[in-house]
């Protein structure tokens, strides 16, 4: 009190003799003051209606915002340090072909038909263009083969892997379509949890409807069916569709979250109009119903085979999807779709066709002709920026221009290749990388000797330059089955970044049997590759051969354990880092051709039921502890 009432009489008295000098100059500067405080909120205030320019002016450009696919928040975690941001490749980069990739030196010839006309030029209408794997969807699951367009992940989500088991949790029986039985050859699960505004919609049990995080397993399979399955209980959440079809390959959902599903018939039928062939499906899941097709019998495609086993993939921004053949055509498609959540609608009302064929050197014949190399795409495509990769049934690899359908080059791959190619991207180096493999099948003098070479490859995606290859003795196996590497890579990440994973089928290994005899004959091999250099680091032979995709599964540190089904009914998790150490063994009751797809600690796979335990088809749950 005694500060206040002296601080007050100081006052006072300065009144009485007030500068007016120094009273107008702190004026001024107080006037200063205030005029760059105002100037700086102006700055940092975006304007009504654009709020993503936040910094505009004051620091030159505006942020880039923080991706959240992939990245998970643990309790407690406020405070924690942000991620180092993952480089990034630029969104548009320029190819330099290699020598010997161009297409003359193959004798290819391409066609194109545009809106059912053949044409000898194509530009699309808007630009086509995808971004890194992990921007491919905001949805949470695995909704096509290999989870985005560089088909480089089974998984979503990390695993908690604390006893490292596997545990049968569910199944549902599954029955045959024309001899063709239970889930085969790609026959990947497509499993998502739907978001709230979708879920409410779809046209699910009403149980459902109202369950936060809802996760549901699609699945069409060899028996002519969809099946509809909650992940963790195994309850099935709507009745089977019934198409009538033969499934091999693995469906897709829509990456923007539209109730659509994308399928292709492995195998050609006869319909009830009589016509013949086989066809892509959309199907709406609102209504559980398909509501538009293409495909059947192509006079445009120089194959008579009709079959489509890839899983198609959606191009967001031009709203066009695209779909190999086995025929060996690549299609496009405009969808002009359209999802309506509040109004519980979603619909197509698809444009004509945009259609790539191709020939070259040595094509030709049919399927039973071992001296020609036949076209057909039966892997699904990997896309990287504007650019279309896919393997064929001739052993030819193809980069191929989305936007003008123009081939850039053609890498041989030396015989008939399933493997879907898988990305890599290098920023440092301003280059991404393929990886791919191929079987035995058409080379020359396999049908004579009954063998031939299998490579597995990694190939630089700008220039089509082979970077390394391992040479492997493979079985031309039967009419049934190939031998070689059908199946589609891993590449590794987490503490594997340095390596990538392969497996093969019917070539010769050495194992030691349940009995612990040393055995050697046809089986199954899975190697282990330093990816920079090609260098082998382990290998792991046993008898049953290996047509589903290596599967790893990674924990919150990084660690990353192979989960991989055989052909003898077998599900083994292995260690990477230990050699291929088998850290578990489960017997699955019938042979596994299909690829798993796994959700958190959820894991499911469907069989074929043809072994000698006595177990019939099925889709399996299995937990991962």
């Amino acid at each position: 009190m005694a500060r206040r009432g002296k601080r007050g009489r100081q006052t006072k008295a300065r009144r009485r003799h007030i500068n007016w000098g120094r009273l107008l100059m702190s004026a001024a500067l107080l006037a200063g003051v205030v005029a760059v405080v105002v100037l700086v909120i102006n700055l940092l205030t975006p304007p009504k209606g654009d709020e993503d320019n936040i910094f505009t002016g004051l620091f030159g450009g505006k942020p880039t915002p923080t991706p959240t696919i992939g990245v998970e928040v643990l309790p407690g975690a406020t405070g924690t340090p942000a991620p180092t941001p993952t480089p990034r490749m630029a969104q548009t980069i320029a190819l330099s072909p290699a020598e010997g990739t161009d297409p003359s030196a193959f004798g290819f010839n391409t066609q194109l038909m545009i809106d059912r006309q053949e044409v000898s030029s194509f530009t699309r209408s808007g630009d086509m263009r995808f971004g890194s794997g992990d921007e491919y969807t905001s949805l949470k699951g695995i909704i096509t083969f290999g989870g985005n367009n560089y088909r480089n992940t089974f998984t979503y989500g990390t695993q908690t892997l604390e006893k490292k088991t596997l545990e049968r949790i569910w199944e549902i029986p599954i029955s045959s379509l024309d001899g063709w039985t239970g889930v085969g050859w790609t026959g990947m699960p497509i499993i998502v949890e739907w978001p709230e505004e979708t879920r409410k919609i779809l046209g699910i049990k009403d149980e459902f409807k109202q369950k936060d995080g809802f996760v549901e397993v699609i699945y069409p399979t060899l028996d002519g069916n969809i099946y509809f399955i909650e992940l963790e209980s195994g309850k099935q959440t709507r009745d089977p569709l019934k198409l009538g079809v033969v499934t091999k390959g693995t469906a897709s959902l829509d990456p923007r979250g539209y109730p659509l599903l994308y399928t292709g018939q492995g195998i050609s039928s006869t319909e009830k109009d009589g016509s013949t062939g086989a066809w892509f499906r959309i199907i709406n899941l609102i209504t559980n119903e398909v509501i538009a097709r293409f495909g059947g019998k192509d006079p445009f495609s120089y194959r008579a085979w009709q079959a489509y086993d890839s899983s198609i993939l959606v191009n967001a921004a031009t709203d066009t999807i695209i779909a190999p053949g086995e025929n060996g055509v690549l299609y496009t498609l405009k969808l002009n779709s359209s999802y309506d959540p509040a109004a519980g609608t979603v619909s197509v009302s698809p444009g004509n066709l945009e259609k790539y064929k191709y020939t070259g050197t040595g094509y030709g014949g049919s399927a039973d002709d071992n001296s020609k190399r036949w076209v057909g795409i039966e892997n699904s495509v990997s896309v990287f920026r504007n650019y279309v990769y896919f393997t064929d049934n001739g052993g030819r690899m193809q980069c191929v221009d989305l936007n003008t359908l123009e081939l850039q080059f053609v890498v041989d791959v030396t015989d008939d290749s399933d493997t879907s190619p898988v990305l890599e991207e290098d920023p440092a180096n301003g280059t991404y990388y393929l990886y791919t493999a191929n079987e035995v099948d058409k080379q020359e003098g396999a049908a004579t000797l009954g063998v031939g070479k299998s490579y597995h490859r990694k190939i630089d995606g700008r220039t089509g330059a082979i970077i390394w290859q391992v040479e492997w003795e493979a079985s031309i196996g039967s009419t049934s089955s190939n031998g070689g590497t059908l199946s589609t890579p891993h590449v590794g990440r987490g503490k594997l970044k340095d390596i990538v994973i392969y497996n093969s089928t019917i070539v010769p290994v050495t194992y030691i049997d349940e009995n612990g005899q040393q055995k050697s004959g046809n089986g199954g091999r899975i190697v282990a590759y330093n990816k920079h250099d090609g260098t082998e680091l382990w290998r792991y032979e046993q008898a049953g051969g290996y047509w589903s995709s290596p599967v790893v599964v990674y924990d919150k540190e990084g660690n990353g354990y192979l989960i991989q089904c055989d052909r003898s009914g077998r599900m083994r998790i292995h260690d990477p880092l230990d050699g291929g150490k088998v850290l578990f063994d489960l017997d699955m009751g019938s042979r596994i051709e299909a690829t798993p797809a796994v959700f958190g600690d959820y894991l499911v796979v469907g069989t074929r039921g043809t072994n000698g335990s006595g177990e019939g088809p099925k889709i399996v749950g299995v937990k991962i502890n």
